[in-house]
């Protein structure tokens, strides 16, 4: 029985930071375009944290509650197996705590931002707020940059999940501002709503 909620706990907490997750095994696994998959699960995060702490509870209650021993003594104590064990327990409450906190490091996976100036035709160079639906999160933004930043053309980029957008700075030369956001669309799977050229 305690295997059952050890099981669940672990199960709801991996659910409840999966659209996090999917990103960035996206980016590792070159799987283009199903890193937003997940993101619907995003609004469920805190009620699947609640099933998570309320099933790993109750594997702590059947793991510390006193055992009822008979008065005659007389039974062998059977020795648990390590899934049953209280060290098991402790391992899956650890990785439960993990997983409910992945979205607040999970930016640290991704590689790093370059602040490098790439050289463009000024007068071609533009900057343009590309409105995107479903990021929840800063792995999500840093997904988003990492994306646009590997198109050539995109000089500088960054993304905000608060404001739903990403702005760029994009020399129309070498990629139309059509051809970005169905690349990003592909690369990442968020939905591209629309556009604004800026100033």
């Amino acid at each position: 029985m305690k295997t059952t909620y050890i099981g669940a706990g672990l199960l709801a907490a991996i659910a409840s930071s999966l659209c996090c997750i999917a990103p960035l095994i996206a980016i590792v696994g070159g799987i283009a375009g199903t890193a937003s998959a997940f993101s619907w699960i995003e609004p469920a995060r805190p009620f699947l944290i609640g099933v998570s702490i309320v099933a790993l509870g109750l594997a702590f209650y059947q793991a510390y509650k006193p055992v009822v021993v008979n008065d005659c003594n007389c039974e062998v104590t059977e020795k648990k197996n390590f899934i049953n064990s209280k060290g098991f327990l402790w391992i899956i409450t650890v990785l439960s705590i993990l997983m409910f906190s992945f979205p607040y490091y999970s930016n640290n996976f991704y590689p790093p931002m370059t602040s490098e100036q790439r050289v463009s035709d000024s007068t071609k160079t533009v900057q343009c707020i590309i409105d995107i639906k479903g990021m929840t999160c800063a792995g999500c933004e840093n997904h988003v940059q990492t994306a646009l930043l590997s198109m050539n053309g995109v000089t500088e980029a960054k993304a905000s999940y608060k404001d739903g957008n990403a702005v760029i700075q994009v020399d129309t030369s070498k990629i139309a501002i059509s051809e970005l956001k169905m690349k990003l669309e592909d690369e990442t799977g968020y939905k591209v709503l629309g556009h604004k050229i800026g100033k």
